[in-house]
Order: structure tokens, then sequence, then C-alpha cells
């Protein structure tokens, strides 16, 4: 063997370990960049509304809704996206005749909706994919995953309604419905609007015309907050990888229609205190980044 093999031999000796050490601190990144500039996700939960009608307890005001969401990556942790969504919002009144909350009304909005969101991830700003692949578990996965979003958008509502003119619920409506759609049943009033009972002190029911009705909300702002934990990341060296999703979604319309109710009075007026209605939407999802 010669000197010259003999000093190379020993120099790739030593060289191994600390090639070795720096494998294992320092995962392979595609182009430097772990995580790519696109993301889709898609997913589904249950949607709460607010409006108009008094809820006959928690689930009355629950309905459901799937999404389907895109995502580019501006810079670190800002993105800039566009979301489709569709579902139905449902609304059945205080069912209880001897409440003073009792509302005999109720409603079931099909809608489809599209939003534009900017979303922000702000632990991204402060670490690199590099430097956070050393970080412990709740920095990688639940700092790094926390976001914020606001964004604006519209829904069409396609909802159908009971015909509640009766005493106490005029003009409630708010305007000439497009059709009948079924046959309902609500409780029969007397003068006083009190509902009538019948000797086994039941409350005497009769067919109400159900109607349909379409229209556009415009809603703003609409906000988000969430995390986002990936499943895979870690075994990813080209920037592709899956996360699970936890959202919850604020909607803010800028009317009355999600719920097909105007708060008006015998006037025609807007009531005194009445509010826009909105909707939650808390969902599960699955994303995917590349």
């Amino acid at each position: 063997m010669t000197l010259r093999t003999l000093i190379c031999c020993s120099i790739v000796s030593l060289a191994l370990p600390f090639a070795a050490s720096a494998q294992l601190k320092c995962p392979p990144i595609a182009g430097g960049d772990q995580d790519g500039k696109y993301n889709v996700t898609v997913g589904g939960g249950p949607t709460l509304l607010y409006g108009d009608i008094k809820p006959d307890g928690f689930t009355s005001n629950m309905g459901y809704g799937v999404f389907l969401k895109g995502d580019y990556r501006l810079y670190k942790g800002l993105f800039v996206g566009l979301e489709g969504q569709f579902g139905k919002l449902k609304a059945t009144g205080n069912t209880d005749t001897t409440s003073v909350d009792w509302d005999p009304r109720e409603a079931s909005n099909s809608y489809y909706a599209g939003f534009l969101n900017v979303t922000v991830f702000p632990y991204r700003f402060f670490i690199s994919e590099r430097d956070l692949m050393r970080k412990g578990f709740v920095a990688r996965n639940i700092l790094n995953g926390l976001y914020i979003g606001a964004g604006a958008g519209a829904v069409f509502n396609n909802y159908k309604f009971n015909d509640v003119t009766r005493v106490g619920y005029e003009d409630l409506i708010g305007g000439d419905a497009n059709g009948p759609k079924d046959v309902g049943q609500i409780p029969v009033l007397d003068g006083a609007g009190a509902p009538i009972l019948d000797g086994d002190r039941n409350p005497v029911m009769a067919d109400v015309i159900m109607y349909k009705k379409k229209t556009k909300s415009v809603i703003l702002p609409v906000v988000n907050i969430g995390l986002s934990v990936p499943i895979n990341k870690d075994r990813s060296m080209n920037g592709r990888y899956f996360s699970a999703v936890l959202n919850s979604q604020f909607n803010f319309s800028g009317d009355e229609d999600l719920d097909g109710f105007d708060p008006l009075g015998p006037d025609g007026m807007r009531r005194s205190g009445a509010k826009n209605d909105m909707y939650n939407f808390t969902s599960i999802g699955l994303k995917y980044t590349f």
C-alpha cells in the first residue's frame, strides 16, 4: 500500500462518522424546502345556523356541509386560496307551545358557496423548514400547524320554509315566495295568539304550505381558525405529504336570507335590534401538500 493510498483511506475513515452524523441531523430536503407551495384540502362537518328562528335546542339549527379548498403559498406562512362549499343550513323553532319562546317557523336551506381566503400560519415566519425538523413534537405539529384566516364570498340560498302568517308572525317572510313545496303542520292559534288544545291537552294542528325560494347572500367576513397536523411529512423527501386538518369557520352574512325570514314589523320596516344571519361550519379534512 502506497503512502498516498494510506492517507486517502485515513481521511475517508475519519470523515465517515461526521457524514453519518450530518445525515441524522439534516434529513434530505428536496430543493432545500420540504414544504410544497400548493395545498388541496377536502373535508366536511356540521353547520350551525344563527338567524331569526328561535331554536328548539342545540341540534335544531344543525345541518351539514362539505368543502374543497385550494391554497398557494405566497411567502413562508402566507397563503391565498379559493374554497367551494355546499351543504344544508337548517333551523327549527321552539316547539313548546307553552313557552314564551315558542316559534312555529322552520327553514331548510340547501346552499352552495364560494370564498376567497387568505390564511396565515404565524409560527412559520419565525423558523425555517430545516430548523423545524430539529424541533420537538409540539413545535413541529402544533405551533407550526396553527393558523388563522379571513376572506369573503357569496352563499347561494335554495331553501324551503313554512307559511307562518299567523297572529304575532305577520310579515316575517319578507316577500312573495316562488311557489309551494309541500305541506307541513303547525299549531292552531286562538284570537289572542295562544295555541288551541284538544280534549287531551294536545295542540290542535293545521296543515301549512311549505314554500321555496332562491336568493344570494354576500358573506363578509369569512373567519377561519384551525390546526393542520402533518401525517407523513417526516418520511417525505420530495415535499409531498398529507395532513389532518381541523377547522372552524364563521360566515357573517350581509343580509337576512340564510334562513329565509326577514325580521320585519307590521309596518314593513326592519325590527329594532335585528341582526344579520351567520353560520358556523366546523370540519375535519385531509390536506395534500405538493
